[in-house]
């Protein structure tokens, strides 16, 4: 644990959640007190998460989804509020996208799948779970952005188009239901170190020059990501909705 609870008992849903950010913030909810419900299509990432959380002492459970379908992200929500009886956090983190396509070289199945999976998930899960939290008096929403809500990188269009629509759509949210207690938040990480990013590593003319504009000089880990998904999910950031935090080494500033 890390000595603060600022989710005691608080239900907390984050897709995505069998690796990478999704996996390192789901421990850090555990960490603090929260109820977790570890979403992902991938049955297997998802159970090794919550061995993870289990071995700490943590509280989770497993919720195989596909956040592209709305039967399938209803269900994750009703039965997150069957578990835990309601919805604190909502953390939207999948994603997908096609790597070094540019709007001439995606296909439209390419482009379908990176913006039902990268957005209309997180139109699925806010219309299912804000319902289930207005009963509850309020939650917090935070949805992964990215660097590239901000700027373009080479042959990266799909992708690029869905988190930009990640923005926009924070920023909605907050609007229509900040009276009903709702805040929507984003984060938007740089290039981070994880196991989808693994093709873009390996990749050095995609990674040199992204390195060169960091000014700490290093790319991110998910757990550096985890903790401001925390920050603007707790009550530490109250009286902030519709704003998107960037956590990328400086590589917006430089």
């Amino acid at each position: 644990m890390t000595g603060r609870n600022r989710f005691e008992a608080k239900s907390v849903i984050v897709t995505g959640a069998g690796s990478g950010i999704g996996r390192e913030t789901a421990l850090a909810f555990a960490r603090e007190g929260a109820l977790v419900t570890v979403a992902d299509i991938n049955k297997v990432g998802a159970e090794e998460t919550v061995s993870a959380i289990e071995a700490e002492g943590c509280t989770a459970r497993v919720s195989v989804v596909d956040v592209a379908n709305a039967a399938s992200v209803e269900s994750m929500v009703e039965e997150a509020v069957d578990a835990y009886g309601r919805i604190d956090v909502l953390h939207n983190n999948a994603y997908w996208a096609p790597l070094n396509r540019s709007v001439v070289d995606t296909t439209e199945e390419e482009w379908d799948q990176a913006l039902a999976v990268t957005l209309k998930s997180v139109w699925l899960g806010c219309k299912y779970a804000i319902p289930h939290m207005v009963k509850g008096g309020g939650g917090a929403i935070v949805n992964t952005a990215s660097t590239a809500s901000f700027v373009a990188g080479p042959s990266f269009a799909a992708y690029i188009a869905a988190k930009g629509g990640v923005l926009a759509l924070t920023r909605s949210v907050a609007y229509d239901f900040g009276k009903q207690g709702i805040r929507c938040n984003g984060v938007a990480p740089g290039l981070v170190e994880t196991p989808a990013t693994e093709d873009v590593f390996s990749d050095p003319a995609r990674v040199a020059p992204i390195r060169s504009h960091l000014l700490l000089g290093r790319h991110g880990q998910p757990g550096e990501i985890a903790q401001a998904v925390l920050f603007v999910a707790s009550d530490d950031a109250a009286y902030m909705t519709g704003q998107t935090i960037v956590v990328d080494g400086g590589r917006l500033a430089g």
